[in-house]
């Protein structure tokens, strides 16, 4: 061990030392009449270094300057640091000014290594304490650059990495097994009401506001946000069949008495994100108190006609996915306002089938249920290999 109490050949040296913030700035003249590969903060996957629901963006709708970025760079989001959010690109394209582009010195330093490092537990509570702002906690660049990372040899860090990644396949796999759930209820779906698309069974077809009670979306004036007390959910919080609160603003009572005023969220309420990532859907299953504001729409079915459930996974075919689609606002962030969502058409079959497959769901719940705590507990064993890597318990 060496005085910095890390193995022999390992060095203590900060990110400066061995990288650097390559942030070049291109405007929307740079980008118009091309489709970019953007990415923004809402497409990097918290914890797991993933990319998720990332598509080419019309240049001539970006209208703000943004990063460029290449396959040598890692991609790190300075907004919230806590949430975790690192990619390492495989390919070029731009990035919000949220993010981070850095890039490595890969004569002491492998890309990967360093990515691996920036998703540890160590450096994200050490970073968290050095984030200002108390609404939007953020990082600046050069206190980034400050924060020490363990050096070992090229050759050593290849071989760590080598190890997470087999790790992390493995917590890929759990994720696969989800999705391979969640195609199981709609294949129920699809074998239950046919495919809306042909609708072979002939149910009636409607609009959305039709089989409705209510429809509406979130508060519209800036709330004031609090650091902490009842929930105030946006569309990161919507999530596939799921509301997550890993990332979650507050308000205060006097803030929730007044955006009640509007609209008070009730169990069996269907939310759906409406600003961004648009789409993701997910239902109100217990009695939570929350707000809500404008990027989340509310669908309050007339539950004589419409199974909340049932709703909630119609929202998953390709029929009511390709409405949206063609309803769906362009600009440099999507968006599907309340007046499109009440036009969306909804096969309604009779209420006796919507609950036959209602049960298939409610079991599929307690499954995803048990899978999630497993997942929980396959993060932890995950966090604790990662965390070792950088000391020089993992590799000799």
């Amino acid at each position: 061990m060496n005085k910095e109490g890390l193995p022999d050949g390992w060095e203590l040296v900060k990110i400066k030392d061995v990288a650097e913030i390559d942030n070049k700035i291109i405007t929307p003249d740079g980008m118009r009449g091309e489709f970019q590969n953007y990415i923004g903060l809402e497409n990097i996957e918290s914890n797991t270094g993933q990319l998720v629901n990332f598509s080419e963006t019309s240049g001539d709708g970006i209208k703000s300057n943004k990063f460029q970025f290449t396959k040598e760079h890692i991609l790190y989001g300075k907004l919230r640091p806590y949430l975790n959010k690192v990619y390492l690109p495989n390919f070029t394209g731009v990035c919000s000014t949220d993010i981070i582009p850095i890039k490595p010195d890969s004569n002491l330093l492998t890309r990967e290594f360093l990515g691996y490092f920036l998703r540890t537990p160590e450096f994200v509570n050490t970073i968290n304490t050095k984030a200002t702002g108390a609404n939007l906690p953020r990082v600046y660049p050069n206190t980034l650059l400050e924060v020490s990372v363990p050096l070992p040899p090229l050759d050593l860090q290849r071989k760590i990495v080598a190890i997470l990644d087999k790790a992390e396949a493995t917590q890929r796999l759990r994720a696969e097994a989800d999705a391979l759930m969640q195609q199981l209820v709609q294949s129920v779906y699809i074998s239950i009401f046919g495919d809306p698309v042909s609708n072979p069974q002939g149910w009636d077809i409607v609009s959305l506001e039709s089989v409705c009670k209510k429809i509406t979306d979130g508060e519209h004036v800036t709330p004031k946000r609090t650091q902490s007390g009842i929930y105030l959910l946006s569309a990161r919080n919507i999530k596939d069949h799921e509301i997550d609160l890993s990332d979650v603003d507050y308000i205060d009572q006097d803030e929730y008495n007044r955006i009640s005023k509007r609209i008070i969220p009730q169990k069996g309420d269907v939310l759906i994100s409406c600003s961004g990532s648009v789409g993701r859907v997910s239902q109100v299953t217990d009695d939570m108190k929350f707000q809500m504001v404008r990027s989340v729409a509310l669908i309050r079915p007339d539950n004589q006609k419409l199974d909340s459930t049932y709703l909630e996974y119609t929202f998953d075919t390709n029929y009511l996915k390709a409405q949206i689609a063609q309803s769906v606002n362009q600009s440099s962030q999507a968006n599907l306002f309340q007046n499109k969502i009440r036009k969306l058409r909804i096969p309604v079959p009779p209420m006796h089938l919507q609950k036959v497959f209602v049960d298939v769901a409610v079991r599929k719940g307690r499954i995803t249920e048990k899978q999630r705590l497993n997942s929980t507990k396959t993060q932890t064993l995950y966090n604790s290999l990662l965390s070792k890597a950088f000391t020089g318990e993992l590799v000799p």
